[in-house]
């Protein structure tokens, strides 16, 4: 399963058995984990097969059980553009989250609470700062679809392009992979528009929880999409 078939398969689970994850699920991400945290100058970290992998830390949003596996989403703040953190780790978080379901494995984004006081495995040094993480394993049941803003409410296009339906395929392509993406309470907090060049796209994060953390989600799916050889991203 490639990373587009991957999102196509990728629904919310939040409900896990106790089976453990194998030897070659943990070789497979911990390898993934170190590349992105090495290209990316992150500190994420794999926990695996514990009691309970959340530490005690209660949760933003869901109710979760057996869940013995978790990717601590964690990298260095910017004190003076928080957000800068909050997109990089839904970017990076994403292609974990697919490369898992990849795997044959279960998913689900979850935002934890008191994460530096906690019971958990996982270490933030100073500086640092836990904006979510990922949950994984076995399913208990499996996740369903979301709903999806419009295609039109998510994709804008310049005036010089005319309407949405005047787009090049790629841009409805990269769109439709947006409408697959998880985003906080479901909200989709992020809008993309293709400029009057006809390649350059501009994302953004609107008013919403966890808005450039939602936003880093999507632009991963407006690429795997899209493809990335048919865009630049606005500066």
């Amino acid at each position: 399963m490639n990373l587009l078939e991957a999102m196509k398969e990728r629904h919310a689970v939040r409900n896990f058995t106790d089976e453990p994850l194998t030897a070659e699920h943990i070789r497979s991400l911990s390898g993934s984990i170190a590349e992105l945290n090495a290209a990316h100058g992150l500190n994420i970290q794999l926990i695996h097969n514990v009691d309970d992998a959340f530490g005690g830390c209660p949760t933003h949003y869901g109710r979760f059980s057996g869940v013995h596996n978790l990717v601590a989403l964690i990298g260095a703040d910017d004190a003076d553009a928080p957000e800068h953190l909050d997109e990089t780790i839904g970017y990076v978080g994403e292609t974990l989250a697919l490369e898992t379901v990849a795997l044959g494995l279960d998913t689900s984004w979850v935002v934890l609470h008191e994460t530096s006081e906690h019971e958990g495995a996982w270490t933030i040094a100073d500086g640092q700062r836990m904006p979510a993480a990922i949950v994984l394993g076995h399913g208990a049941r499996p996740g369903r679809a979301h709903r999806s803003k419009p295609a039109e409410e998510l994709g804008l296009v310049s005036s010089g392009i005319g309407s949405y339906a005047n787009a090049p395929e790629w841009f409805h392509a990269g769109i439709e992979a947006v409408m697959l993406a998880p985003s906080a309470l479901g909200k989709q907090p992020v809008q993309f528009t293709l400029l009057d060049d006809g390649h350059t796209v501009q994302a953004e994060a609107l008013d919403g929880v966890q808005a450039h953390l939602c936003l880093g989600i999507a632009k991963l799916h407006f690429e795997i999409g899209a493809g990335a050889e048919h865009f630049t991203w606005a500066d």
